[in-house]
C-alpha cells in the first residue's frame, strides 16, 4: 500500500466556492473538487484501497467536519473509476481535438418549449450522461498527458507552452462537464415532474 498522500494532494477537496489560485477543479455532487483531489482519490482507489480508507485519509488533511461532503465525493470517484477502467487504452497525444456538438441546449429548449414529452426528456439525460462518461474519459486522458510530459525532452520555453496548451484543454473539458452536469439535473427534475403531472 502506498505511504500517506501528501496533504497538498487534498488540497481544499471540499472547497464551498471557487478557489483563488485558477486551480483547475471538477463538479463531483455539486461539490467544487480541485483535480489533483480528485486524481489522488483516483489513484489510491486504483491501488486498492477500500473507500473507507480513502475517506479516513482525505478527512485527515480535511477536517472531520468535512466527512458527509468527502464520503459523497469518494463514493463519486469510485463509481466514476468503474466506467473508466473500462477503456484498455489510453492517447498518447498532447493534443485532443473537441468538436462543439450539434446539440440545443435543455436550457434554449425550456425556452421554446412549454410542455416535454417524458421520453424526449429521457433521452436528453440519457445522452446527457453519456457525454458526461466521456468527458471524464477525456479529463483523464489529458491528465496522462501532463504527467507524461515530465519524461520528455523540451527546453523550457517549449515545456511551458505545451504544459500551458493542456491547462488550457483541462480547462474547456471541465467547463463542458459542469454543463452536462447542469443538463442531468435540470432533465432529472423534468423528468420527476412530468411523471408526476400524470399521477
Amino acid at each position: 500500500m502506498s505511504s500517506s498522500p501528501a496533504p497538498d494532494s487534498f488540497w481544499v477537496v471540499a472547497a464551498p466556492s471557487r478557489n483563488w489560485d485558477d486551480i483547475p477543479t471538477i463538479n463531483v455532487c455539486n461539490h467544487e473538487v480541485p483535480l489533483p483531489a480528485y486524481w489522488k482519490i483516483f489513484e489510491l482507489l486504483g491501488q486498492g484501497q477500500a473507500k473507507r480508507e480513502v475517506i479516513q485519509s482525505v478527512i485527515r488533511h480535511s477536517g472531520f467536519k468535512t466527512l458527509q461532503v468527502v464520503t459523497e465525493v469518494v463514493e463519486s470517484v469510485a463509481q466514476n473509476q468503474q466506467l473508466i477502467s473500462r477503456r484498455s487504452t489510453m492517447s498518447n497525444r498532447l493534443s485532443i481535438p473537441f468538436k462543439k456538438a450539434n446539440r440545443i441546449s435543455i436550457y434554449k429548449a425550456l425556452k421554446n418549449e412549454t410542455h416535454w414529452e417524458v421520453p424526449i426528456v429521457e433521452d436528453t439525460l440519457s445522452a446527457a450522461k453519456q457525454r458526461e462518461r466521456r468527458l471524464l474519459n477525456d479529463a483523464l486522458a489529458i491528465a496522462q498527458q501532463k504527467e507524461q510530459l515530465n519524461g520528455k525532452a523540451m527546453n523550457p520555453d517549449e515545456r511551458r507552452n505545451t504544459a500551458s496548451a493542456i491547462n488550457d484543454e483541462m480547462k474547456q473539458v471541465l467547463r463542458q462537464h459542469q454543463e452536462a452536469e447542469s443538463e442531468i439535473n435540470m432533465a432529472k427534475r423534468l423528468t420527476a415532474a412530468q411523471k408526476a403531472s400524470f399521477t
